[in-house]
């Protein structure tokens, strides 16, 4: 097959298969290894919090300016964090 991101678009989503885009599955007999991989995150995410310091960098634009991307709410120029180890 050839990719093809119009697949996913509104316009053609009742043509596709209810189906046609699950990565990890769906119901019981859904990937392993998604659960696996949610863990993996949530574990870096909880290491990197209880070994750092998280503050905002001077190189984040003040104040935010917000934009819909997709599903998620996002900062337009990003949000810059600067790192100190504990």
């Amino acid at each position: 097959e050839k990719f093809d991101p119009e697949r996913f678009s509104e316009e053609n989503r009742s043509s596709r298969h209810h189906y046609a885009h699950l990565p990890f599955g769906e119901g019981p007999r859904m990937c392993i290894g998604m659960r696996f991989g949610l863990m993996q995150a949530k574990v870096g995410l909880t290491s990197l919090l209880r070994n750092f310091k998280f503050t905002v960098s001077k190189k984040t634009e003040e104040p935010l300016k917000m934009v819909v991307k997709v599903d998620l709410l996002a900062a337009v120029g990003g949000i810059w964090l600067e790192a100190q180890k504990l």
